[in-house]
């Protein structure tokens, strides 16, 4: 196959760049991140992402799968770098890259404003809040999750891992491209702000105390359902703010503590979706 005028060859010095996305601080330098697979960079491309670049290792660009993916890049203007496998290993992964790594813009974006400018996209009528979730393969099965059940929004405070850091971005398995991520560095003030518009605060909780159960859950949007992290809980920022708590009835089994919070999250949107 004829390669693409855009099938162009990357400097050492761009590697070394590319290398840098792999940490937090790289991301924030350049406002890109990785995006590690076929199948993770074919959704990008399907989603009309803002692929920056995308780096194809010599073997790799050999099979049709790939060659097919590089004629739709290339018909879109992304440029496509041909690079040694040594190469790509010092980017990404090279376990799951599987010989192709995408470079993208930055999708997080700031909370918007309470009030809608002309243009502008509509409010988020259905908010998930991630207060202190660290692990970033739960971060991204959350994300997943809620682009899964339709969610308008997720919304990170600073103690959350990072939605755009590599193992995230390959647990969400596309679904960033279709939520809008926010990322806030105080999370009172982000929840106030979503209370301002009309959003009743849900938080989900281990045990009863003054929660409902799940049964009796009720939610209706505008909302916003937080989740914890599973050593910690809610943080008293959260508790202070919400309009009310919900728990998830179970604990058969004397060797699980509590539901991965990824878990408890699916079954918590599965009811608030159909309010």
């Amino acid at each position: 196959m004829p390669l693409p005028t855009r099938y162009l060859c990357v400097t050492r010095q761009r590697l070394k760049d590319l290398a840098s996305l792999s940490s937090r601080k790289g991301r924030r330098q350049n406002g890109a991140f990785l995006v590690e697979g076929v199948r993770s960079v074919e959704s990008a491309e399907a989603a009309g992402a803002p692929l920056a670049e995308v780096l194809v290792a010599h073997e790799a660009a050999e099979t049709d799968r790939i060659s097919l993916l590089i004629s739709r890049l290339d018909a879109r203007g992304v440029p496509v770098h041909r690079v040694a496998a040594k190469d790509m290993a010092r980017v990404g992964d090279a376990r799951t890259s599987q010989g192709v790594v995408g470079v993208a813009r930055s999708i997080v974006a700031p909370l918007a404003p309470p009030d809608r400018r002309p243009g502008e996209a509509p409010a988020a009528s259905r908010v998930l809040v991630l207060d202190g979730v660290q692990d970033p393969g739960n971060v991204g099965a959350l994300v997943r999750t809620a682009a899964w059940f339709g969610v308008d929004a997720v919304l990170a405070d600073a103690n959350s891992a990072d939605f755009e850091g590599p193992k995230a971005v390959r647990a969400a398995m596309g679904g960033l491209w279709d939520v809008r991520l926010s990322r806030v560095d105080d999370l009172g003030a982000a929840l106030d702000a979503l209370r301002a518009r009309g959003l009743a605060l849900w938080g989900a909780h281990a045990a009863p105390g003054s929660s409902v159960p799940l049964a009796e859950w009720a939610p209706r949007a505008p909302s916003a359902l937080v989740m914890g992290s599973e050593g910690h809980g809610l943080s008293e920022a959260s508790r202070q703010r919400l309009t009310g708590g919900v728990w998830i009835p179970g604990g058969g089994g004397e060797g699980a503590e509590s539901l991965n919070v990824s878990v408890a999250a699916g079954i918590l949107m599965h009811a608030w979706v159909q309010g």
